[in-house]
């Protein structure tokens, strides 16, 4: 049977819709708008972004850096700035006039604020900068081989943000109430997300560490994941999808369980949520980013009647219509729908398309040099060639190296035998149409080019099986 590991997402990366700003209604003046505006030096992006509120406004940047927003905001605010692959945390009381300015060379340590709420941003990006300086992806942190060196950078770490933070509640919270109730909770998340990281694995690996162990538990213990502001917080998303995947991990440590389906996982996977997010509009929003997460790694198929489930909660449209939207895209990936007719070289350059194998099945491996879990089903593909050597399917490797020697290098030092193709990175009509993120991915055609399953099963898993029992393969 097909095995699903747990989806373990290190600090993920924010997924920006843009959502073009609208005419302001006749009764928003500019004196009842927040106003945000700035220069980025040596600034490359189009645009920037500021997320709250569920909302993601796109702002134009002008040639010289400049940018202005005017938001409606009636409560203090919590806001995400994203510039490219640099991000900021904006804290806005409403109606107020606050002034961003960085060099996007050098973006958190010249990130400075000036302006309304100047003190609490200069405070948010004084912290940003104390994360990005501190090496959290290096052996002194999360790469760590031993975890007295992971504690004593967490430590040193939290140490001077809890610092800086009970300096700035002592001179701010009668203005900034709301901001100091919620700040260490923020913080919280934070840490909470880097144990989570470092930790995981090692469960997975069968290394409990007790010590490890009840740090997590008291810390994981305290945060209130069914309060609704957290939703305010971008640290809250990573926090989660860290938090449940290392809940079942912790379940499941010393059990033998396969799941016969992607299905069948997603449902367990959604019975812990259920059991953990009790407030609607956090279990909402829990529901949504797993969802998309399930998507992403097994197809829209593997959460279908989840999604019936989160359709009846939904209140919050703009993400109700996303996933709408994204439901249909994976309908033309369904059983019986025709697959693009796609077109790579080989090693030798020469051009081999889907059509060039009508009459036959195609089973295709997608993969890339640098990816472990790809490696690992090497064996058991190179075994699934041999027993279906003259048999009526193809089995076809398709690669998504970016450096066309590393797929040469891997091809020799493995000795991958059978058809290989090279795909020359991500972007490229297979992946794009089956909407191929992570890897490996396998696909099983017909004799017509036509879907049998757009996430197949591995070699490694129950693809025997079912090729076996194909109409025609002898």
């Amino acid at each position: 049977m097909k095995k699903f590991w747990i989806i373990i997402l290190v600090i993920a990366t924010i997924f920006i819709a843009c959502n073009p700003k609208t005419d302001k209604k006749e009764t928003e003046t500019d004196e009842n708008l927040t106003t945000i505006s700035g220069k980025i030096e040596n600034n490359k992006e189009p645009y920037v972004y500021l997320l709250y509120n569920s909302i993601t406004d796109s702002i134009k940047i002008n040639e010289n850096g400049e940018f202005t927003a005017k938001l409606m905001l009636s409560n203090p605010t919590v806001i995400s700035f994203i510039s490219g692959r640099n991000q900021a945390t904006i804290y806005c009381l409403p109606k107020s006039d606050i002034k961003l300015n960085a060099n996007a060379s050098d973006f958190f340590n010249t990130l400075n604020f000036s302006g309304s709420d100047e003190t609490v941003n200069n405070y948010l990006a004084e912290q940003s900068k104390t994360m990005q300086n501190a090496g959290i992806n290096s052996e002194n942190f999360l790469y760590a081989a031993e975890y007295n060196v992971f504690l004593a950078s967490l430590d040193e770490l939290f140490s001077k943000m809890q610092t800086r933070f009970e300096s700035f509640a002592k001179d701010n919270t009668e203005k900034y109430l709301e901001f100091v109730k919620l700040e260490p909770e923020r913080l919280n998340l934070l840490m909470g997300t880097l144990l989570l990281t470092y930790y995981t694995p090692l469960i997975s690996a069968d290394k409990n560490i007790d010590e490890l162990e009840i740090i997590l538990d008291n810390l994981t213990g305290s945060i209130d994941i069914n309060n609704p502001k957290m939703l305010q917080l971008t640290e809250f998303k990573p926090f989660v999808q860290n938090y449940v995947p290392y809940l079942i991990t912790h379940d499941l440590k010393g059990q033998k369980v396969e799941f016969a389906s992607a299905t069948e996982y997603a449902e367990f996977y959604f019975a812990k949520i259920d059991n953990l997010f009790i407030e609607n509009t956090v279990r909402e929003y829990v529901y949504y980013n797993f969802i998309k997460d399930f998507i992403s790694y097994y197809g829209a198929e593997s959460v279908s009647d989840i999604y019936s489930v989160y359709k009846d909660m939904a209140t919050n449209k703009d993400q109700l219509t996303e996933l709408n939207k994204i439901f249909s895209e994976y309908n033309k990936l369904a059983k019986g729908q025709a697959s693009v007719n796609w077109s790579f070289p080989d090693i030798e350059g020469n051009i081999h398309s889907l059509s060039d194998f009508r009459g036959k099945y195609v089973y295709i491996d997608v993969w890339a040099s640098w990816c472990g879990p790809c490696k690992r089903e090497i064996p058991a593909l190179e075994s699934l060639k041999q027993k279906f050597s003259g048999k009526n399917i193809v089995i076809i490797g398709i690669s998504v190296d970016e450096n066309r020697a590393d797929w040469t290098n891997m091809l020799q030092t493995q000795n991958m035998q059978g058809i290989q193709l090279y795909a020359g990175g991500w972007n490229n009509e297979l992946c794009n149409y089956f909407k191929i993120t992570g890897i490996p991915r396998f696909i099983l055609l017909d004799k017509q080019g036509n879907i049998i399953n757009s996430n197949a099963d591995r070699p490694t898993g129950n693809i025997e099986e079912v090729i076996r029992n194909l109409e025609g393969i002898e």
